[in-house]
């Protein structure tokens, strides 16, 4: 595919509509997003919103993070009894401030 795909018309609402050939490329379906960066002398960069993968990275880095500092990561009942915690403390003080 060219580089040169042709103009698209800004719309009242300020819409563009990308064409059929990016958004193939890209692999963007209906109710997607994606990303609009201004990178230098008016030019505009779109890149896919990938959420999954940038997700992926930060449990890596996250994971990376837990082995170099030595630290276990909680198990579920850990978690499932902090927000049950939390949970319960919450709920008392919208209770106090109710009063």
């Amino acid at each position: 595919m060219s580089n040169n795909v042709g103009d698209t018309r800004v719309t009242s609402k300020g819409q563009v509509t990308i064409p059929v050939g990016f958004r193939r490329i890209l692999g963007l379906k209906a109710g997607e997003t994606v990303r609009f960066k201004l990178v230098k002398n008016n030019q505009v960069m779109i890149e896919k919103n990938d959420w999954k993968q940038q997700l992926d990275k930060l449990h890596l880095k996250v994971a990376a993070h837990l082995k170099k500092h030595k630290i276990r990561p909680l198990t579920d009942e850990e978690l499932d009894e902090a927000i049950n915690t939390s949970a319960a403390e919450a709920a008392v003080d919208r209770y106090k401030r109710s009063l």
